[in-house]
């Protein structure tokens, strides 16, 4: 048998060529002709952006420093040519296909002066066949239309919707209503953590892919479990063929992270000429299953498809299978009308500890591999197992699915619709087309990751004004995946954005009035660093805070109320220490509640993992990648086993006694045997107070354990240390600082933000 045929010849490179022209009268006609226009060439990358290639040739400055990204907003009032030389020549019985695997936003793409296709949309593949119109040197040019060319009127605005329009916090996403008409990153039209900086670009991988006279264009993994325990694998290819042939289609599986004996499978099929759908099933001896790290191994097979053709390998594709159920369990105590919010994982019902997880950067086509790992390899530190990738994203690279598929990371993916507040998405045929079409690239990318758990709608829309796109999405996933969980919109049936901290200012325990199913989003700003400010702040601005403080969304009236409460914060490192704690401290209130109320909340999910760009945003973890202290905060408390004490939040006096329930929560699928808790009370002059307990920890538990009351010695400053020790292993301590309360009442708003929560 001769070697596989299948070659990949890779287009990525900064071998490209850049250069841009006016949007003209008429930008949508595209005309070769304007390549004669272009006055000057620059050296571009792929996957890239046109501001990245900018940028490298000195044409703009850096963006993301102050308010410099205002100065490169004329970048979109050009249409921007990509061009590439490359070599190929083909064997005669060999077929080539053109695979763009994302490009933003409509292009249209040339090849050897042939124009093979115009496209809308961010997040589907394009794909050529070009071997009739190969040479041994070919040119390759690539047209964006400028984002100018995609402005829309704004639509009128009722009375109803004025007011959350001239909000502050929903002016930043009402600012470009051009984008409820397009699929592409929400959050590029500007957010309230992301700047307007509306891509353009390769932004994802550019290859060309030479087969045989058969074509594997994608290969569909399912695992299925059999009522005798035993496990499936229902494969299918879409195959095409140049003509009517008989082919044998060889399976191999084999074990990607533990070694196992190949297994091969052989099936011989009568092919006709196109393209064609066909299903296979493969059997899987001595199963071994996916888990999210904390419940088990997250073990990976790999599976080969070969297509042979008169007794020479076609074409072959390979993906990764983990094999593991996901369904959804409802929720003890829940509503009769609440959807079920508990991950049930194999059969196996799991808490989710994660956060809301947005592009690692605002130029998404600079993402790279280690960019990921690094973020990814953060999260899992902080005792996570899952993210969120909120709807004003994207759908990421591969290598994201791929490390958290390696690293056992669950992901609850959204589609690229969200905070449709004063108006709504079309619902006309060509939007429910578009939206169709870019959905299920995305699901058809992601399906065969088993990180992958679940499909969401979008992020803050009303689903009774968006049935028709909601009821496309539905379709899609059904159609193309049917897997996984589908919800609609996220807030909705039983899940919370909980924002009466923060946008409505209330003190920090109003976090333990939330009864929600699951939460889904909650959090408070903090700065980073003054390592990482004066990355992206002038000198002059940097304190008190300038005009480009506001540029990176700081909200400084909500950063000065809840700083107060942690100051002083009367320069700027008392500041950003203030409101570094606040955020810690709020965080430390809501996650401890929603762990306490485990399965009548079923997961919480922190907003927001990492940031885009330099900012004064709600991150865990700033653009450079340094870990703010609620970070820290998060990973102790987000350890599976904690020991947790549920008190009054108030301002203790010596000679008062202070009281609080003892709870153990064990997140992981096996018991602890005699473990030991002990809960000190520190002052100035030590341990002044101890209570112990000896337990054995139940799997899967939260639980009082016990109760503590004492009376608080002399002083003003009381720390509390509870540890759960496992003979003389500490394997979960949490840190309380009984001086640090929020006093303050709930303000007007509160109940506006109340009601937005639950709506």
């Amino acid at each position: 048998m001769e070697e596989l045929s299948r070659r990949v010849i890779s287009l990525n490179g900064d071998d490209w060529k850049l250069g841009g022209v006016p949007l003209g009268d008429n930008p949508r006609q595209a005309d070769p002709r304007e390549i004669g226009a272009i006055g000057q060439w620059h050296q571009a990358t792929v996957p890239g952006n046109v501001r990245l290639d900018l940028l490298r040739a000195g044409v703009i400055d850096d963006p993301f420093y102050g308010l410099r990204n205002q100065d490169s907003q004329w970048v979109d009032a050009r249409n921007w040519w990509y061009l590439k030389d490359f070599p190929l020549e083909l064997a005669p019985d060999e077929r080539a296909h053109l695979v763009l695997h994302g490009v933003d936003y409509i292009s249209w793409v040339y090849l050897n002066g042939h124009l093979l296709g115009q496209h809308e949309g961010m997040f589907s593949p394009q794909i050529y066949e070009v071997t009739s119109l190969l040479q041994a040197q070919n040119h390759l040019d690539v047209r964006i239309l400028g984002s100018d060319a995609l402005r829309a009127p704004r639509p009128p605005l009722g009375e109803r919707w004025r007011l959350w329009f001239d909000q502050r916090f929903f002016a930043p996403v009402m600012r470009h209503p051009e984008r409820l008409h397009m699929v592409k990153c929400p959050m590029s039209f500007g957010w309230d953590f992301a700047p307007v900086m509306r891509t353009m670009g390769i932004w994802d991988d550019a290859e060309v892919i030479v087969s045989g006279p058969v074509f594997i264009r994608a290969m569909f993994v399912r695992p299925v479990f059999r009522a005798d325990r035993k496990v499936e694998l229902h494969v299918s290819l879409t195959l095409d063929a140049a003509t009517e042939t008989p082919a044998e289609v060889l399976f191999t599986l084999e074990g990607l992270t533990f070694k196992r004996q190949p297994r091969t499978d052989r099936h011989a099929v009568h092919l006709s000429p196109g393209v064609q759908r066909m299903d296979f099933t493969i059997k899987v001896p001595y199963p071994r299953l996916w888990w999210p790290w904390d419940q088990g191994r997250p073990d990976l097979y790999s599976l080969t498809a070969e297509v042979h053709v008169s007794g020479r390998v076609s074409d072959s594709i390979s993906e990764r299978v983990g094999l593991r159920t996901v369904t959804m369990s409802p929720n003890p105590e829940a509503p009769p009308d609440a959807a079920p919010w508990t991950f049930t994982i194999n059969g196996r019902e799991v808490f989710i500890r994660g956060a809301n997880w947005v592009p690692v950067d605002s130029l998404p086509g600079r993402a790279t591999v280690d960019d990921y790992r690094e973020l990814l390899h953060l999260v899992r530190q902080a005792n996570m197992n899952m993210l969120r990738v909120w709807g004003g994203g994207l759908r990421e690279k591969r290598a994201f699915y791929d490390l958290c598929d390696e690293l056992g990371i669950l992901v609850w993916q959204e589609f690229p619709f969200a905070c449709a507040f004063a108006s709504q998405y079309p619902a006309t045929e060509d939007f429910l087309r578009l939206a169709a079409a870019e959905s299920r690239a995305i699901v058809e990318t992601l399906r065969n990751h088993p990180s992958v758990v679940f499909w969401c709608g979008g992020n803050e829309f009303a689903p009774r004004r968006h049935r028709p796109l909601l009821d496309t999405l539905a379709r899609v996933v059904t159609e193309t995946d049917g897997t996984r969980p589908f919800h609609p919109v996220s807030p909705s049936a039983g899940d919370s954005h909980f924002w009466t901290v923060w946008h409505g200012q209330a003190p920090l325990s109003e976090y333990e009035r939330d009864q929600a199913l699951f939460a889904s989003e909650f959090g408070l700003q903090a700065p980073p660093g003054g390592e990482s400010l004066r990355e992206f702040i002038p000198p002059r601005q940097l304190w008190p805070p300038g005009e480009a403080w506001a540029y990176h969304h700081a909200d400084m009236d909500k950063l000065l109320r809840y700083a107060a409460v942690f100051g002083p914060a009367d320069d700027l490192e008392g500041f950003v220490a203030a409101s570094q704690r606040a955020q810690a401290w709020g965080l430390k209130v809501a996650i401890e509640h929603y762990r306490r109320r485990k399965f009548r909340c079923s997961g919480a999910l922190v907003w927001q993992f990492n940031e885009p760009w330099p900012a004064i945003s709600w991150s865990l973890v700033d653009y450079y990648r340094r870990p703010k202290l609620a970070y820290e905060v998060v990973k102790q408390i987000y350890n599976p086993v904690l020991v947790s004490l549920a008190y009054p939040p108030r301002q203790y006096q010596a000679g008062e006694n202070f009281s609080a329930e003892v709870w153990l929560i064990n997140d992981l699928p096996d018991p602890l045997l005699d473990c030991r808790i002990e809960v000190e009370l520190h002052d100035q002059s030590g341990v002044s107070r101890r209570w112990a307990r000896d337990v054995d920890v139940p799997p899967n538990s939260a639980q009082v354990v016990g109760h503590v009351v004492w009376t608080l010695p002399e002083g003003a400053r009381w720390r509390v240390q509870a540890c759960v020790m496992h003979g003389r292993r500490k394997i979960s301590v949490n840190n309380y600082d009984l001086s640090l309360y929020d006093p303050s009442t709930s303000p007007r708003s509160v109940r506006f933000w109340t009601w937005v929560a639950r709506s």
